[in-house]
């Protein structure tokens, strides 16, 4: 192999996982956005903060992972997410 097929090997590797998408960040974004705009708002809008969590990791194209029981709808933790 030589320095040309290395590179375009490295390259390809490169390529393919920054297409393979992690919720990790999805996750941080969406939560970032539910807290902006549930700013000042009580505890007991609970209820929202969970719907919009859940449309925010959808609109990225993540699904909750429901065969899991420690995923509940709203989940804060990524690893409850899976690709739609």
């Amino acid at each position: 192999m030589n320095f040309d097929e290395g590179a375009r090997i490295v390259l390809a590797v490169l390529i393919l996982a920054a297409c393979s998408r992690s919720p990790d960040a999805d996750m941080w974004e969406c939560q970032l956005d539910v807290q902006k705009g549930n700013a000042g708002r009580s505890l007991a809008d609970i209820a929202e903060r969970v719907r919009d969590i859940d449309a925010c990791m959808a609109a990225r194209g993540f699904r909750l992972d429901l065969g899991n029981p420690a995923c509940q709808p709203g989940a804060v933790t990524s690893t409850c997410y899976r690709s739609k």
